[in-house]
């Protein structure tokens, strides 16, 4: 079933008494304001009073903004609420930012491929990246760097990075590519990677590994990261290369699925123009829940108007989830996958089912991991 799914919308709710002076005062004052200002948003009246406890102010009307209560009891001048909503506005407005991207190496081929598919988003979206290598040579018995001296050891990683942004450092200034930044740390790499992820808008990372099942489909690093880092994480499987993003795979229980999440996901669309494919995973062919599910999707995502970008809904089913999800991303060209909440036991029954079917479509595929 084929829908449209909105852009972003800023959502301004007026709690507040029908018949209110007040309340009418402010509700008039802020469409002023945003008239103003150029800024489109979604203006609703609240009188429920379910509502007025849900958000527990104590006096009305109220201002809520996407959800947060930013002001109770007073009813601010036009140029007050101008100022007020341009601040509030601007630290809401984008719930996916990408002018930061990091891209961990350890110079493997996979890495390298991720960091050229890293190259292409930067390009399209404009944005920074910096390339980091973090090594531990005390931890790794076969790395060449053990004995050497710590200056020289540092001094090694910073010359192998050279190396490895060089292609890209020739064509910086002639195609426009963003700033390259490189930067050597001696740690644990998934220590590190996810420090350095508090001050990134994506990390963008090679899947390779040796160890487990989820290991071996993403790799341990990367696996780890994608779990417990503090901002997106794009997962490019080795030799996959950059194209354009037309259609997005959101493959989850839907458990995880809330607002925050799936604005992230929206806003993400919206960068690329690209379709959203919602997927309900469900091993139990018996479950009658994904009428509820299907239903708080939708209130979420058509909230704030009229949409305007296409999304479908569906379900997999029953014992071979991933071969069903396989054979959706093969019919639908679906150029990425997305999973929410990446808790171990979910990944795990999503793909034990089917090892060879998850290499298939992961080989193939990028996976981007959101946090909730």
């Amino acid at each position: 079933m084929r829908h449209y799914i909105r852009t972003h919308m800023t959502i301004i709710q007026i709690l507040g008494i029908t018949g209110s002076e007040a309340t009418g005062r402010l509700r008039s004052n802020v469409i002023q304001a945003l008239k103003e200002m150029g800024t489109k948003a979604v203006v609703e009246h609240v009188t429920d009073v379910d509502k007025f406890i849900q958000y527990k102010i104590n006096g009305i009307p109220a201002l809520v903004l996407n959800d947060s209560v930013v002001l109770q009891k007073q009813v601010p001048n036009v140029e007050d609420l101008k100022i007020l909503l341009s601040i509030l506005t601007e630290s809401t407005a984008k719930n996916f930012d990408m002018k930061k991207i990091l891209v961990p190496t350890d110079f493997s081929n996979v890495s390298k491929d991720a960091f050229q598919y890293a190259l292409e988003l930067a390009r399209i979206q404009k944005s920074e990246i910096k390339v980091s290598h973090v090594y531990h040579p005390d931890f790794d018995p076969q790395n060449p760097y053990l004995g050497e001296s710590a200056k020289l050891q540092k001094d090694i990683s910073e010359e192998h990075l050279k190396k490895f942004v060089a292609p890209a450092k020739k064509i910086e200034a002639a195609e426009n590519i963003p700033v390259v930044t490189t930067e050597a740390i001696i740690g644990f790499p998934v220590e590190e990677i996810v420090r350095q992820s508090k001050e990134a808008g994506m990390v963008v990372m090679g899947t390779t590994g040796e160890k487990g099942l989820l290991e071996t489909l993403f790799g341990s690093v990367s696996t780890n990261v994608a779990r417990k880092a503090e901002c997106p994480v794009l997962l490019i499987p080795g030799g996959v290369r950059y194209q354009k993003i037309r259609h997005i795979l959101y493959a989850s229980d839907f458990e995880s699925a809330n607002e925050g999440t799936l604005e992230k996901l929206v806003d993400f669309a919206n960068m690329f123009k690209a379709d959203i494919h919602f997927v309900h995973v469900n091993e139990d062919p018996n479950a009658t829940n994904y009428k509820e599910i299907e239903n708080k999707i939708f209130k979420i995502l058509f909230r704030g108007g009229e949409p305007s970008f296409a999304f479908t809904m569906t379900k997999v089913e029953g014992s071979s989830v991933m071969e069903g999800l396989n054979d959706y991303a093969l019919r639908h060209q679906i150029d990425m996958l997305v999973l929410v909440s990446p808790n171990r036991p979910f990944w795990e029954n999503l793909f034990h089912k089917s090892v060879t079917k998850a290499v298939a479509l992961n080989t193939k595929i990028p996976m981007m991991v959101l946090h909730p």
